[in-house]
């Protein structure tokens, strides 16, 4: 495993509603990412159609109704053409990649952080565990089988979406994992760079690893000629961006970059992690199994359980 690599968050503004576009324009920010020496590329949450800003409206509104069928209609499955471009992107590049999409199974849909490998496979994807206020309209919750830590020739990998990261169970999941990379995607709004800069610091301190993070940029008037947006509801669109990259005590390797579109990177060195975790290793030895224990259930829990055995009479 290289100690030392470079890691990368993409702030760039999305292509709204459209995968397929959004898969064109993520090869092209691993592509870049890499000119930059990135071995790791992290997106903000649901980059790959945007994030569901639109979510804030009244859901009696005819403008919520209008991007709620444009919202389902624009989500796909794991195995969508549209995410070819990215997988190819991250094989041709060399880079492993976390990026954030609207995933659909059946009538449900799900905000997904997507890891993909250097050689361009699929590592595995995590569905947000709880929608956070407006966004339990719009998408389900993840059953928590899927929260887990790649191996990767850099480090182990690993992330969450935006308020899974107020969760300190998940915290301490992924910290029972040993993660050393945390890819923490969030959208863009304001109100949130305050809670971004504590909750980040504290997770890179609390689970003595680095965290990218990725947030995006979005101007709303660059939307008025694809979008029927009535100028009130404009400003719910806005997005300024405050990527940043955290080293594993704490400080800022890249601090938060507001209202620009950029790709940020910093080196790492997975060294730094030791003299951290010898003054706090929160799932060892500063865990007290004999007090406190997180009982997590891996196990998947879809719906239906199918039964195929006859009983004997």
């Amino acid at each position: 495993m290289a100690e030392q690599s470079i890691v990368a968050a993409v702030q760039w503004s999305p292509e709204i509603l459209d995968p397929l576009a959004g898969g064109e324009k993520a090869a092209a920010a691993i592509a870049e990412a890499a000119k930059k020496g990135a071995s790791l590329v992290v997106f903000p949450e649901c980059w790959l159609q945007g994030y569901p800003y639109w979510s804030g409206l009244a859901p009696s509104s005819p403008e919520y109704q209008e991007f709620r069928k444009l919202s389902y209609e624009a989500s796909i499955s794991l195995d969508s053409p549209a995410l070819g471009p990215v997988f190819e992107a991250a094989k041709s590049n060399k880079c492993a990649v976390a990026i954030g999409l609207q995933e659909r199974e059946g009538g449900t849909l799900f905000c997904t952080q997507l890891f993909i490998g250097q050689e361009g496979h699929r590592l595995g994807s995590h569905r947000k565990l709880v929608p956070t206020q407006a966004e339990r309209l719009v998408w389900g919750r993840g059953d928590g089988s899927d929260l887990e830590v790649y191996d990767t020739p850099f480090g182990k990998l690993g992330g969450l979406n935006c308020f899974e990261h107020q969760m300190a169970t998940a915290r301490y999941a992924l910290c029972s994992l040993d993660i050393q990379l945390h890819a923490a995607a969030w959208p863009g709004h304001q109100f949130l760079n305050p809670i971004v800069d504590a909750s980040m610091r504290q997770l890179a301190h609390e689970n003595a690893c680095f965290v990218i993070v990725a947030r995006e940029v979005l101007n709303p008037d660059d939307l008025k000629d694809r979008f029927s947006i009535s100028s009130e509801h404009l400003g719910h669109w806005g997005a300024q961006g405050g990527s940043a990259i955290v080293g594993p005590g704490g400080g800022y390797l890249v601090e938060p970059v507001f209202d620009v579109e950029t790709i940020i990177t910093a080196p790492i060195d997975l060294a730094d992690i030791s003299v951290h975790k010898w003054f706090f290793d929160g799932s060892g030895h500063y865990a007290r199994p004999d007090v406190f224990q997180l009982h997590w259930d891996r196990r998947r829990k879809p719906a239906v359980k199918v039964s195929t055995d006859v009983p004997e009479l």
